[in-house]
């Protein structure tokens, strides 16, 4: 049983640990380490863009009309008060970092930030959603098992049509037609959104289903198929995410080989930082709600925090300058 001056710091660790897994797996398993900055950047702007979507869906929600019929309203609450604003915000900040970051310079980043993006979201939706319920253990495990990797996935989709567009032609991705472009980057916003709407109308179903007091078998069949749709839609998604990255580091593997740099220890170091990052985190919730010897060990947290993330952040840095010089260097002697 957790102490209750406890509660907050378990909380916070269970509503961020999925998302801080999930962000290694990726930044880990690229072919060459990204700057630490920038990702944190991008897990900051998903988050922040999480607050601005939930603003604006509540605006949404007191101007727009919604249909009688419960069914139909829980599609158009997917799509228009969840998917399409949500998944606008986060494409923008993807396409963004794409755009303007010079660190953005072979198509697997699109992945790596397209998902740190994604991630960024949501961890702060959440910790919402896991400090805001009674039963947030449960919260904890069913949001960390599906939720929070289908953001990672919805990020990872759309960064993966971003990187596509930029290095059009590239990789064997086809030759440069007309319309591919454009094409692309509504193939970044529209698949998620899809898929989004698509699950959250599963969702909204189930929740609907849960309540209808008629007829028990209709009620009962009607939660079974939204839970199946949800399930075939949810996993679907995280395997597609998961295809797409899997073919662009492929096709991208032979393309930087002349430009690797040493593997060295970058796996192990993006884990001390997220775990300096979790540490943060759970140190101010002990701050915050600990008694005397728990406030004690969350100023220890935060400390060890800080030597971790100034450590880690300045390989990763080095390592990402290293790479660019490189990559510079190359293509000033090529032919």
């Amino acid at each position: 049983m957790i102490a209750s001056h406890l509660v907050p710091a378990a909380m916070v660790s269970a509503a961020i640990a999925p998302a801080l897994l999930l962000l290694w797996l990726v930044v880990a398993g690229d072919s060459r380490p990204q700057p630490a900055r920038l990702v944190s950047i991008a897990v900051l702007l998903g988050a922040l863009s999480m607050l601005v979507a939930a603003a604006v869906e509540l605006g949404l929600q007191r101007y727009l009309p919604m249909p009688q019929n419960p069914w139909l309203a829980a599609g158009v609450n997917a799509l228009l008060l969840a998917a399409i604003p949500e998944e606008t915000l986060k494409v923008s900040l993807i396409a963004a970092i794409a755009l303007r970051s010079r660190d953005f310079d072979e198509p697997m980043d699109g992945v790596v930030y397209g998902t740190a993006v994604g991630l960024g979201f949501a961890a702060l939706e959440n910790l919402f959603y896991v400090t805001g319920d009674a039963n947030w253990q449960s919260v904890a495990v069913l949001r960390g098992v599906l939720t929070v990797p289908l953001h990672g996935a919805f990020g990872a989709i759309a960064g993966a049509y971003i990187a596509r567009a930029r290095f059009t032609g590239a990789l064997g991705f086809g030759r440069s037609t007309p319309w591919r472009l454009p094409r692309l980057i509504v193939l970044a916003w529209l698949v998620p959104v899809v898929l989004h709407a698509s699950f959250d109308t599963a969702v909204f179903s189930l929740q609907h289903a849960s309540t209808m007091t008629g007829d028990t078998d209709t009620a009962a069949g009607a939660a079974v198929l939204a839970l199946l749709a949800g399930a075939i839609v949810g996993f679907g998604t995280i395997v597609f995410a998961a295809i797409k990255a899997r073919r662009i580091a492929r096709r991208q593997k032979g393309w930087i080989t002349p430009k690797r740099l040493p593997v060295g220890q970058w796996r192990n170091v993006w884990a001390e930082c997220l775990i300096g990052v979790g540490f943060s985190f759970v140190g101010v919730a002990l701050l915050i709600a600990g008694e005397p010897a728990a406030k004690f060990l969350g100023a220890l947290l935060l400390v060890a925090a800080a030597g971790l993330s100034w450590k880690c952040a300045k390989h990763l840095n080095g390592v990402a300058k290293s790479r660019r010089q490189a990559t510079a260097a190359a293509a000033a002697v090529a032919p």
